[in-house]
This record gives structure tokens, C-alpha cells and sequence, in this order.
């Protein structure tokens, strides 16, 4: 990653990041976002090799908002969402709506972010792996129906009643 973008990156997305690890509401609607924007093909296409470790922050992120999955350090957690944000962030530092090269950008904080924290993802793969053969891991789509709860959606208060 170069110097500029390094800079960018670092005076304005971690303060993002920081803010929104206190905030969790704040956090779930960006998880949302962030999960709903990597199933578009233009964006699988531009993210490439990077697709598959995006996604896996995203669950990371996602189960450790709910507090299913707590064996990770703050630091860890802070450089995950700068990715997430930086992700789905259109306007940053070359906008995604740049034919060819909106996403260049993107995949070097991802880089740069997998590279910071590689160990800690990998224990968070193994744990999904381990979760999984023992059928003690949370379901992935109980953990996105909760990020969707919102008390404030009459939808949902006449749900509650029913």
C-alpha cells in the first residue's frame, strides 16, 4: 500500500472504526452493507483472490458484534472493520465507480489488512471449521437474521406482539 493511501487510510478509517466498535448498531447496518455489496458480480469480479477473506471478516466481524465469537484481540477487530468500512465506502480513495480501477484501492487496504492480521483469521477459520464438524458453531443465517432485528421497525414490533 503506498504512503498516501497508507495515510488516508489511517487518519480516516480508524477513527471510523474505532467510533463504530462502540456503536454497534452503527456496526450491524455496515456488516449489512458490506455483505450485501460482495454479492454482486461486478464487485466479486474486482475484489478477485480477495473475495473468499472478505467474506470471512465480514462473519468475523458479525459474530463478534453478537458476541458469539470473542477469541479475538481488540486490535484484530479494529483493522477488520477499516477493511469493511474502506469496502464499502464508494467515495474513498479511488471511487469504486471508476471503470478499472475502483477497486485497486480496496484490494490494497484488503491486503493490507489480511496481511496485519493473518493469524488471528486463520483461527477464526479453524474455529468455523471445528464449529462446524461439531455442530456447535453458530448457523450464519441466525447470526444475519439478528443483524436485521430492528426494535425501531413497526415491522417488527407487530411481529413481537404476534
Amino acid at each position: 500500500m503506498n504512503s498516501r493511501l497508507s495515510k488516508y487510510v489511517k487518519t480516516r478509517f480508524v477513527r471510523i472504526a474505532s467510533d463504530l466498535m462502540e456503536n454497534p448498531q452503527g456496526l450491524k447496518f455496515k456488516l449489512e452493507k458490506a455483505a450485501e455489496k460482495i454479492t454482486k458480480k461486478n464487485v466479486i469480479e474486482s475484489i478477485g483472490v480477495y473475495v473468499d477473506d472478505l467474506k470471512a471478516l465480514i462473519r468475523m466481524a458479525r459474530l463478534w458484534v453478537s458476541r458469539k465469537y470473542t477469541d479475538v484481540g481488540t486490535q484484530t477487530i479494529l483493522y477488520t472493520i477499516v477493511a469493511i468500512i474502506y469496502f464499502v465506502t464508494p467515495t474513498d480513495f479511488v471511487p469504486d465507480f471508476v471503470l478499472g480501477l475502483g477497486f485497486v484501492d480496496d484490494v490494497a487496504v484488503l491486503n493490507w489488512v489480511l496481511s496485519l492480521i493473518k493469524e488471528d483469521l486463520n483461527k477464526f477459520k479453524a474455529w468455523e471449521e471445528k464449529g462446524r464438524a461439531n455442530k456447535n458453531a453458530p448457523d450464519l443465517n441466525e447470526v444475519q437474521i439478528e443483524l436485521n432485528i430492528n426494535d425501531n421497525n413497526p415491522k417488527n414490533k407487530s411481529q413481537k406482539k404476534a
